[in-house]
């Protein structure tokens, strides 16, 4: 039986996800969409298979998401990606916290934490990986690791702002390096026109030529989201290394 529970863990709103059991279980915290939250329908079918699989999952509100949108959100009409930008590195910022908290939550295990997230979810938690060494591995879901605008006119409009200048700071594909240490698995839609597979097929060369030990699944015909094929990856790749 799948429990979700919501609690605030460290001051952040979060969903707990879990058989209800007792005993320590393994911790995957999983980072939402842009247009998602710590409830987010479609993440259900994989918040399950990650319980089912002997997970306990904890899902955070993103900052500017869920319980924590604030009055400022009308910014994003105005100049959405460097809003999404600041929610983005806001999250990654708070990410060490709120793992020291998770870990102290008596159901969960300190023993090979790992973490995901999809699409902008997979960006910060691929910042958050390269940050957080206690995570044993990353997945991260239709997330653009080279962070920059996927349309070219955006791509345009974001040149020479500080928007600019943060993606070239913690993009991964920017910093292969800084990922060879751990697994890391990136998941993608072959028809993905937001997160196009050969930008993450890039990444992944650039980190295993430096020594790292990345995989790539694409799944043909499908587009930016998480399909049940997608999910079974994800779950098998948590199973793989949950252990060690």
């Amino acid at each position: 039986m799948l429990f979700a529970n919501t609690q605030d863990i460290a001051g952040i709103p979060c969903t707990v996800y879990s058989d209800g059991q007792v005993a320590e279980t393994p911790v995957l915290v999983f980072y939402h969409g842009w247009t998602g939250d710590k409830n987010h329908e479609d993440h259900a079918p994989t918040m399950a298979a990650a319980v089912a699989a002997g997970f306990v999952v904890v899902a955070p509100d993103c900052v500017e998401h869920g319980d924590r949108i604030s009055g400022v959100h009308f910014r994003a009409v105005f100049n959405g990606w460097a809003f999404i930008c600041e929610a983005m590195d806001r999250t990654r910022q708070e990410a060490s916290r709120l793992l020291d908290a998770v870990l102290e939550l008596p159901f969960c295990s300190s023993t090979r934490p790992q973490v995901g997230g999809v699409s902008m979810g997979g960006l910060i938690a691929q910042m958050v990986f390269a940050e957080e060494k206690r995570y044993a591995t990353l997945t991260s879901i239709v997330g653009r690791s080279s962070f920059y605008q996927a349309d070219e006119w955006c791509r345009r409009a974001q040149a020479g702002t500080w928007c600019d200048d943060w993606c070239a700071a913690f993009a991964t594909q920017s910093h292969p390096e800084r990922f060879v240490d751990r697994p890391v698995l990136f998941i993608d839609g072959g028809d993905d026109p937001d997160c196009r597979p050969e930008i993450d097929a890039e990444t992944v060369r650039l980190i295993n030529a430096a020594g790292g030990a990345a995989a790539h699944f694409v799944e043909a015909g499908y587009g930016h989201g998480i399909s049940p094929v997608m999910t079974a990856r994800f779950t098998a790749w948590l199973v793989q290394h949950r252990d060690g």
